[in-house]
């Protein structure tokens, strides 16, 4: 039930978004069209990408890599195809074939060169479903400025101003400028709280922020501006009175974290982002402080006990982590894949971020974001009362390769036998490389959304980032959303391994 009035809100508020930065799409091919342009290099690629039925598309670009065409070239191209074709607004749903593409990518970077192009393939058919969605939805295409850009000494206050307002024109002719005259991390340090405030689509936000910096990374800063522009409507949507999932703009907690955090700062102790943990209760303090679904009370709370030295910068992610994943263990499915993924965008923004005061508010946030979470998802009538902490070790195969398999397999058993097993292998073999390797492998063959990439890449790299003593608890809690081996194959997929021979 609430799974559905999620998605009934957020597509409800994108059926009123603005298309002001947007037109009905003309073909890229039509030379009098305003659309944006990418590089000469990239934009025969993207063409080639938005104008081949979704029938051979999968063909033909698999003709085209086992002729040369580079791989980063191929990621570059189907990035940009989702950024001039589908609308930011909202940004989830059909977005996703932008969303997806860093995680298809940092999966990749670990698999067999044997299997290395299956995710992209299989990004490359969900894009060819979400541009036919948009095309029914309005056709958007996103179209070159119009207008004077803000010289560089002013892009930013322009920014912030348009951003403030919710003035899309202003914000998108300010970031245009900032990408053309600005370096990427001054750029990206001033979008994370952009990508922090407003947690109504169910973190969507702070993913797409996360996402399009690490896609950039890979692809390069020369495709910023475009992908810039997409996320700052993206960011936009909502505007300040519209409820989507139980909030406003104004009821959240972002208005009270940026207060926290800006008197909070001065009293922080010099170590409290590098001190090392001091044994288990200050973290497990910390995941009490988020389970009482009160977020602003929650984050004033940690606020306090980081400059009271009570707690580090890390037992405190360490708690938001296990708030995520115990939110997964409560409500499996989709608004628990949200839990565990925002809070993966929130840490890794928390890592790149230069300002210490942003730093602060990006962790106060994700700790509000777990309250708000918690607090909407126990509306449903299947939120569990388990603990994370709580949870039991079940029986499990001995042996690495054994025992991966062996949890893998439980993955359709009903109940929690699946991440019962999954604890006592992670307590068991601090080194989860052959389970991932397994896990990895049957996602390729049988991903059917966008989410079994989106949350394995995540939930594999907040393992990491974690203290040792909680990843197996982490760890336990992937299993909701990983694929089994009694999943179907992608046809998808199927057709890319057959063309690539």
């Amino acid at each position: 039930m609430l799974r559905r009035d999620a998605i009934k809100g957020i597509a409800g508020a994108g059926a009123l978004a603005s298309a002001g930065l947007g037109r009905r799409h003309a073909s890229a091919n039509d030379e009098r069209s305003d659309i944006v342009r990418f590089d000469p290099d990239i934009e025969p690629i993207v063409r080639l990408i938005e104008d081949t039925p979704r029938a051979d598309c999968i063909g033909i670009l698999a003709r085209r890599l086992n002729a040369g065409l580079a791989y980063r070239d191929f990621l570059s191209a189907l990035f940009l195809a989702g950024i001039r074709n589908v609308n930011p607004q909202p940004p989830g749903f059909k977005l996703h074939c932008v969303f997806v593409i860093h995680s298809a990518n940092q999966l990749s970077l670990e698999a067999p060169a044997n299997e290395r192009l299956l995710p992209l393939f299989w990004a490359l058919d969900y894009f060819k479903q979400a541009q036919e969605r948009d095309a029914r939805e309005g056709d958007f295409v996103l179209r070159e400025i119009k207008g004077r850009l803000p010289r560089a000494g002013e892009a930013w206050a322009e920014y912030r101003a348009g951003m403030r307002s919710w003035d899309e024109e202003r914000a998108d002719r300010a970031i245009a400028s900032l990408a053309r005259n600005r370096g990427g991390h001054e750029v990206i340090g001033g979008l994370w709280r952009y990508g922090a405030r407003d947690y109504r689509n169910i973190g969507h936000k702070a993913i797409f922020t996360a996402n399009a910096w690490r896609t950039l990374q890979t692809i390069g800063w020369r495709h910023a501006e475009p992908t810039l522009r997409s996320l700052t409507m993206g960011l936009l949507d909502f505007g300040t009175d519209r409820r989507v999932n139980g909030y406003g703009f104004e009821d959240q907690s972002h208005l009270a974290n940026t207060e926290t955090a800006r008197k909070t700062l001065p009293e922080l102790p010099s170590d409290w982002s590098s001190r090392e943990p001091a044994g288990e209760s200050p973290t497990l303090d910390i995941l009490d402080a988020m389970r009482g679904a009160q977020p602003v009370p929650a984050s004033s709370a940690v606020a306090q006990a980081l400059a009271e030295g009570a707690v580090g910068a890390q037992e405190a992610w360490d708690g938001i982590h296990l708030a995520a994943s115990e939110l997964m263990l409560r409500l499996p499915g989709i608004l628990g894949v949200h839990c565990v993924t925002s809070v993966n965008a929130l840490h890794y923004a928390f890592r790149m971020a230069a300002d210490t005061e942003t730093r602060l508010y990006l962790l106060l946030q994700a700790v509000g974001w777990m309250g708000q979470f918690a607090k909407f998802m126990s509306g449903d009538e299947g939120f569990r009362t388990l603990t994370i902490t709580a949870l039991p070790r079940g029986d499990v195969a001995a042996g690495e390769l054994d025992g991966a398999a062996d949890v893998l397999g439980s993955l359709a058993a009903e109940g929690d036998v699946a991440a019962r097993k999954a604890l006592a292998y992670a307590t068991r073999h601090a080194d989860l490389t052959a389970f991932h390797r397994q896990a990895r492998s049957l996602l390729f063959r049988k991903a059917a959304d966008s989410h079994h990439f989106k949350f394995a890449a995540a939930v594999f790299e907040d393992i990491n980032l974690v203290s040792p003593a909680w990843r197996p608890r982490i760890f336990a809690t992937a299993t909701y959303y990983l694929c089994g081996p009694e999943d179907p194959d992608s046809p998808a997929v199927e057709r890319a391994r057959r063309a690539l021979g």
